[in-house]
């Protein structure tokens, strides 16, 4: 007859993980978040102003593609009831509005919600600003 050893039988090997193992795995993950988070929040916040920056300059081509002797009309025609039906930006984020006169115009995009958080070169803003001879305000936004 043959005989087994049965030590060998029983021993088994242990995996699994420790908890100093996963504590330290946590403080990792949780270090990394802390840094990339806010990092996070300000492009999200570049990207809403970015996204503003850019209706505006559609919104200012719609203008000059209806004018017919006034910028009010044209004005009406492209924001019917101050709505932009072919602008991207977040309504949450910015408030679009025109105000035209026969010969000029100015479009703001003011800024509300999370969105007066944003900085651009260090300063903070509350409207972005584009006019019929293409001044925009704040000047630094716009780079």
């Amino acid at each position: 007859m043959i005989r087994r050893n049965s030590c060998k039988l029983r021993k088994k090997e242990v995996k699994g993980m420790t908890l100093i193992e996963l504590i330290l795995v946590v403080a990792i993950i949780a270090v990394l978040a802390s840094i990339a988070y806010p990092s996070y929040q300000q492009h999200v916040l570049k990207a809403h102003r970015i996204a503003a920056l850019s209706d505006l300059a559609k919104v200012q081509l719609e203008l000059e593609r209806n004018y017919h002797g006034s910028y009010v009309s044209a004005a009406q025609a492209v924001l019917p009831g101050g709505v932009c039906n072919f602008c991207s930006l977040d309504q949450e984020q910015f408030e679009l509005s025109v105000s035209s006169a026969l010969t000029s115009y100015t479009i703001t995009a003011r800024a509300k919600g999370s969105q007066t958080k944003d900085e651009c070169a260090s300063n903070t803003y509350s409207e972005l600003t584009l006019n019929n001879i293409g001044q925009h305000t704040p000047s630094n936004c716009w780079q």
